[in-house]
């Protein structure tokens, strides 16, 4: 589907870190930031985030080889 593999929770998560600037250097907000407003640990998001990006890749760059 359009979502790339992502679940709803990830995709969620990934679009509010990029919106909050998690991912400018300097970042521009934190990953406590992003759980406060998610209503999930901190740990949750980064786990969310590390999925999301894994299940990203892995539909839209790597190739069957």
């Amino acid at each position: 589907g359009p979502w790339y593999g992502l679940t709803e929770p990830q995709r969620e998560s990934i679009t509010l870190a990029v919106q909050r600037g998690y991912y400018d250097i300097p970042r521009a907000c934190t990953t406590q930031e992003l759980a406060d407003e998610l209503g999930i640990s901190d740990q949750a998001v980064t786990e969310r985030l590390r999925r999301a990006i894994v299940t990203l890749v892995t539909h839209t760059l790597v190739t069957g080889e």
